[in-house]
């Protein structure tokens, strides 16, 4: 008597499993931030945007998570080793991390860098602020970055630097609604991950320090570094004005 094997896949679901190991594209696209949002002589001369972008976040997300519990192992502050913060890490630490990132080939970032005197008070609002520019550095990733066979992006942000769920939301579809405008054919979805549990949000951090330490402190030994998997010179969007000071 032949018996035959019993469904175990509800009906209705296999469609919705059979994307994973199929070949279609997903761009991931990871934002991070460096500077404060005090606009006056006290304040960071520069706000930084970085964004590093792939098609296969898994093997370094996989490569940076061992070397953090291999440091931890070996005693190299475990309790502040939740993730890897390059303002916080010891230089031996960061020496590893770069070295860890430079060796993986399927990944880039771009940087944006805006001169805070020169931006117009009007925009001053990080609800304003945020989106007008992060954005200008995704569309650089978009307008040149995206392989033909995409089927959808990601796009990771860090913990939005809004107060309220509410400006958080709304800065989350602001960028949506100006990234969408750029592939129109192409799902997006922007979401709102914690540093912790992202290891390419580390890859977005180490990128956009290390472009900070170049402009605010004229230090370029990570930059130099990582310039490797720069994609273009740093975007600046204030030499473009009229070259106005507001403080």
């Amino acid at each position: 008597m032949e018996f035959k094997r019993k469904r175990t896949t509800p009906v209705g679901c296999q469609s919705g499993w059979s994307h994973f190991g199929s070949k279609l594209s997903t761009l991931h696209i990871h934002t991070d931030e460096s500077g404060n949002f005090d606009f006056s002589p006290k304040g960071s001369r520069y706000y930084v945007f970085a964004a590093a972008w792939t098609y296969h976040p898994a093997a370094l997300a996989a490569n940076l998570t061992a070397l953090r519990f291999e440091l931890i192992k070996a005693g190299h502050g475990g309790e502040f080793l939740s993730s890897f913060h390059a303002c916080e890490n010891p230089s031996k630490v960061r020496d590893r991390v770069i070295s860890t990132l430079l060796n993986h080939t399927s990944w880039n970032f771009a940087a944006l860098v805006v001169e805070k005197s020169k931006v117009n008070p009007a925009i001053y609002d990080p609800r304003d602020f945020y989106p007008k520019f992060l954005t200008m550095v995704l569309r650089f990733v978009l307008r040149g970055r995206v392989r033909p066979d995409t089927s959808q992006i990601l796009i990771y942000t860090d913990t939005l630097p809004m107060t309220q769920k509410k400006q958080a939301a709304a800065v989350q579809a602001a960028i949506k609604k100006s990234c969408q405008s750029e592939k129109p054919h192409i799902p997006f979805q922007v979401l709102n991950h914690c540093r912790e549990s992202n290891a390419w949000l580390q890859v977005a951090d180490y990128c956009c320090w290390s472009v900070c330490r170049k402009w605010e402190h004229e230090n370029t030994d990570a930059y130099d570094r990582l310039k490797a998997k720069l994609a273009a010179t740093e975007i600046d969007p204030m030499s473009r004005g009229d070259g106005r000071r507001y403080y």
